[in-house]
């Protein structure tokens, strides 16, 4: 046993010096992390055509609380386009999405991801859920980290760093794929994931979706289910012209 202390010591400190070094990569990593706003689609509730806002530039004292310096934060931008009426989370706030612009060679490529969340399977839960930010955007971090594939991280996507890339808010409890509601007195729960899904990409053509060359579709849990229910109807909306694929990660399940 004497003659083996050497080797766990010599472990130990190879160990620690793992940690260290794990530990300052993440650490690097987080300084790198873009932290971008969310952008609203409040008209989407109505039935009224409209014009879209002059964005909303956050000045230095509101945006230094939340965005650290090296962090890259966008402005939030109400858009007020006529989508689809009734285009609604579970507590009748309205659906939202951020987005960061591509640059370069990849102007005209779009990564879509749908944000997961689990869903709520009767009137009870999707109440429930209504009042969390998994079913209101009133209640969400208005801003949001991108990393992995949102990042605009050469080194660590160099795939999709320059592409516009877009999170799609999860606030309807079905996958973005219900359109129906549920009434209790005064109380009124919106199913309506489908007409969010038609308002964000309504919304999206009008910022350049719609001249889109590649578009990747993709989401986790219940954002990859969301990409099996809406792969081919984005081919659809946007044209033979446009190459679409699609990439759900951990959205098949199982009825058993």
């Amino acid at each position: 046993m004497a003659r083996r202390r050497p080797q766990t010591w010599a472990a130990a400190v190879l160990a620690a010096v793992l940690v260290v070094v794990v530990v300052t990569t993440a650490a690097a990593a987080v300084g790198k992390r873009l932290l971008v706003d969310m952008t609203l689609v409040p008209d989407a509730a109505s039935t009224g055509a409209g014009k879209s806002s002059s964005p909303l530039i956050l000045s230095s004292s509101l945006a230094g609380p939340h965005c650290p310096a090296q962090l890259l934060c966008l402005s939030l931008t109400c858009v007020r386009n006529g989508a689809p009426q009734f285009a609604v989370c579970l507590d009748g706030s309205p659906p939202a999405y951020h987005l960061h612009r591509g640059s370069g060679a990849g102007a005209h490529g779009w990564l879509l991801q749908f944000e997961g969340g689990g869903w709520c399977n009767s009137a009870r839960s999707c109440a429930e859920r209504a009042g969390t930010r998994r079913g209101s955007t009133s209640l969400m971090n208005k801003l949001e980290v991108f990393s992995g594939v949102l990042s605009n991280d050469s080194a660590m996507n160099p795939d999709f760093y320059n592409w516009n890339r877009v999170k799609l808010r999860y606030c309807d409890g079905g996958s973005f794929a219900g359109d129906s509601e549920f009434t209790n007195g005064s109380s009124v729960i919106h199913m309506r994931g489908q007409r969010i899904w038609d308002a964000i990409i309504t919304d999206l053509c009008q910022k350049g979706l719609d001249k889109a060359k590649k578009v990747l579709l993709s989401g986790c849990s219940a954002g990859g289910l969301a990409t099996f229910f809406h792969c081919d109807n984005l081919q659809e909306r946007l044209g033979g012209a446009t190459t679409v694929k699609c990439m759900s990660d951990a959205g098949f399940f199982l009825d058993v």
